[in-house]
């Protein structure tokens, strides 16, 4: 049985999970993106975002991104700061919602970008799941009322979209490091919302 075919069931019953649990009801937002290779505009991949509440009233973000085709080992995920892939280059770099709400960080704050998620691990026959949860992001509006929420929607006036890198991130602060970020962009997905 395929990475894939075991991957489905898994987002199913995760994405079922997110919408049935206790903060349901308040608010959820999705969003998806179909991931495209950059080197032939192949299908590599699905990312799925569930906007939900917390237990604290904070908005987080469940990410459940399927890929295959992919070379075996860890590779960077990160939400890049435009909606667009042609070419993959054109996503921008790493969405980073700075220290006033906007794109246009005072300094290079990697591995703090909004965008910023944690690796994907592909096994031997280059497949892969990465589910993981954060609170960097939104995908609803920004709300006026709650100064702590401000700044962090993705569906700006350029939209986003998720770029897998050809090697992990090494979480490393040096911006120098053209490759500590995960090196050159393998695929690219451009996120849309879905309510």
């Amino acid at each position: 049985m395929t990475m894939i075919r075991i991957a489905v069931p898994i987002l199913a019953v995760g994405a079922a999970f997110v919408l049935s649990g206790p903060a349901f009801g308040q608010h959820v937002t999705r969003a998806k993106a179909t991931i495209l290779s950059c080197a032939d505009g192949s299908a590599v991949g699905t990312l799925l975002l569930v906007e939900r509440p917390s237990s604290e009233d904070v908005k987080v973000v469940d990410t459940f991104l399927t890929a295959r085709g992919l070379t075996p080992g860890q590779h960077a995920v990160h939400i890049h700061e435009v909606g667009s892939c042609t070419p993959c280059s054109a996503a921008g770099s790493h969405l980073d919602l700075g220290p006033f709400a906007h794109n246009t960080p005072v300094t290079d704050n990697h591995p703090y970008h909004s965008g910023d998620l944690v690796n994907i691990t592909i096994g031997p026959r280059g497949n892969g799941v990465l589910i993981t949860t954060t609170n960097r992001i939104a995908l609803s509006p920004d709300s006026p009322d709650r100064p702590a929420a401000r700044g962090l929607s993705i569906f700006d006036a350029n939209g986003a979209s998720v770029i897998i890198h050809a090697m992990p991130d090494e979480y490393c602060p040096d911006p120098t490091d053209v490759n500590c970020a995960g090196g050159g962009r393998v695929a690219c997905g451009v996120i849309q919302p879905e309510n």
